[in-house]
């Protein structure tokens, strides 16, 4: 049995998140139809981030393990070819017995991109969130470097969502500015579930003036999640690195 590990990318817009859905078109459920179908074998997908319905991924990784001889170098291609044009591999490799996407994943990062536009764009609004106002970028990285560390993120949580514990690490931080762009770049071991698009909109609310640095940062204290904005839309979302 060989296990093998793929980089992938895909536009999300269209996917119901990355995890098997029944009756759903979701990213892992596609990979394992058409890797099953290609191969000629039962496929089981192993993911290293359960993106969002909406989200998508420049550096998303899985592994699958298959006992089929193609070797690495033109296995891309070969499940390329069965794959939908919305999620394509770009890197393939065997990789050792033990090698789990998920539990051996030792960050994840993610990218939210901003777009300042005074009318829509019907294409770009596909992967940003598009706003008519500038949002003052220099609050909000002084607001994302007081994030940085580890504590509890409760207050980024999703409203009724349930997990063993709310405390996250997070490596880092950053909002970046180049023309009428603005990105939102965070690292962290792992995330709560919608953690970084509530993040996103507390520090868009932060720049754009609707609270302070320090409200944000008592309302984190507090785990107050009612204190803060509804989630960023998922649009914008993208995972661009799984570390190992």
């Amino acid at each position: 049995m060989r296990n093998i590990k793929l980089t992938l990318e895909y536009d999300g817009t269209d996917f119901h998140g990355f995890q098997r859905q029944r009756e759903l078109r979701t990213v892992q459920g596609v990979l394992e139809q058409c890797f099953s179908h290609r191969l000629g074998e039962p496929i089981g997908v192993i993911g290293a981030g359960r993106t969002d319905a909406g989200v998508h991924a420049l550096g998303q990784v899985v592994n699958f393990r298959t006992t089929r001889p193609v070797l690495a170098a033109r296995l891309a291609g070969v499940l390329n070819a069965a794959l939908p044009r919305d999620v394509k591999i770009q890197s393939c490799e065997e990789v050792a017995e033990d090698f789990h996407a998920r539990r051996c994943a030792r960050s994840r990062t993610y990218r939210y991109s901003v777009i300042v536009r005074k009318t829509p764009s019907p294409l770009l609004g596909r992967y940003a969130l598009m706003v008519s106002d500038r949002p003052a970028v220099g609050r909000m990285s002084r607001a994302a470097r007081r994030l940085v560390g580890r504590r509890d993120f409760a207050a980024f949580r999703a409203s009724g969502s349930e997990t063993e514990t709310t405390e996250r690490t997070l490596l880092g931080a950053e909002c970046r500015r180049q023309g009428d762009a603005i990105w939102i770049i965070t690292e962290a071991e792992s995330y709560l579930y919608r953690m970084v698009r509530n993040m996103v909109s507390a520090l868009l609310a932060v720049g754009g003036g609707e609270m302070t640095v320090e409200e944000l940062m008592r309302a984190v204290a507090d785990g107050d999640r009612r204190r803060l904005p509804p989630p960023a839309p998922a649009c914008g979302l993208c995972l661009v690195r799984v570390s190992y």
